[in-house]
């Protein structure tokens, strides 16, 4: 069972859907991604997990990375959505879910931008 990310550009907005179960690969492909849109200005950067099904340690750790790299800038913000119960203790214990902000949809973090 291997996941996918897709992605939508709209102005400064980046939003990445991941599906299925997300592994180092596909999530060092989204912090790829990200690294290019911080370069081109983006500021606003949406996560929907709302089709994630499971992500394993080493995912975890690309997420870490993204996470950190918004802290402490005033023009970055991460927004998160429908993370699964079965992914919430993994984030939870990194400290992931202290640095962004939380949704319960997609269609509500569109409306906090």
């Amino acid at each position: 069972m291997s996941g996918q990310v897709s992605y939508n550009f709209t102005g400064t907005v980046m939003t990445a859907s991941i599906s299925g179960y997300a592994d180092q690969s596909l999530m060092s492909g989204l912090v790829e991604i990200f690294y290019q849109k911080l370069e081109e200005d983006f500021t606003d950067f949406i996560f929907n997990f709302a089709s994630m099904k499971q992500i394993n340690s080493s995912a975890l750790g690309e997420l870490l990375q993204i996470v950190s790299q918004g802290m402490g800038r005033d023009n970055i913000r991460i927004y998160f959505c429908a993370v699964p119960p079965s992914c919430r203790l993994g984030m939870t214990s990194l400290g992931i879910l202290n640095f962004v902000e939380e949704h319960d949809s997609l269609e509500s973090a569109e409306q906090s931008i």
